[in-house]
């Protein structure tokens, strides 16, 4: 699988949901506990700004994370990250916090499904309709497949919530998202 080329597809999907959101959407709730839009933008920044100082083997670019700024940062810090991923990068190993050490192709492939899955509660809190691309979907699927269920990698604190049960006819989204410890789309709260 050309994680290089799905991960460009995930980052311009989830840029266009971020290019999306209003002023006064940033202090939403998402399905992600206890982070409102602001933060999982800022998450998603974070991610793409460590990763690609890594992958490129330089310090890491800091970006302003204002309400003003969120937008063209996350765009930025998505291309920077994108153009950080080559060959190389990819045989790395990187400290991979609460995941470990991780291969550079394997913590692409991480990032790859997180910022999917991202994606997707951001619309959730934005009161939109997700439309899975079910190729992606189907990939992250198998990549978030492969995540523990343990802590510190999922349950209270972990990155990903324990699995839930997905209905019997669900896509690959939909099944991507109960892997997760997703459900139903809540109720957007401001």
């Amino acid at each position: 699988m050309d994680f290089l080329a799905l991960t460009t597809r995930a980052h311009h999907a989830t840029g266009t949901t971020i290019a999306g959101i209003g002023a006064d959407d940033w202090d939403r709730s998402t399905p992600c506990a206890e982070w409102t839009v602001r933060d999982i933008v800022k998450h998603l920044i974070d991610n793409n700004e460590r990763a690609a100082a890594h992958a490129a083997g330089r310090p890491r670019t800091t970006r302003s994370t204002t309400v003003d700024n969120l937008v063209n940062a996350y765009e930025e810090s998505s291309a920077e990250f994108l153009a950080a991923f080559d060959e190389q990068a990819l045989k790395k190993t990187f400290d991979f916090g609460k995941f470990g050490p991780l291969a550079g192709k394997n913590v692409l492939a991480v990032l790859f499904a997180d910022n999917l899955v991202h994606g997707w509660d951001l619309d959730v809190a934005l009161g939109r309709e997700h439309r899975w691309d079910d190729e992606l979907a189907t990939a992250a699927l198998g990549v978030a497949s492969r995540f523990p269920d343990v802590a510190p990698v999922r349950g209270p604190g972990g990155a990903f919530d324990h699995a839930v049960e997905a209905p019997p006819d669900a896509g690959p989204g939909e099944r991507l998202i109960a892997l997760l410890g997703r459900s139903a789309p809540p109720i957007p709260r401001r």
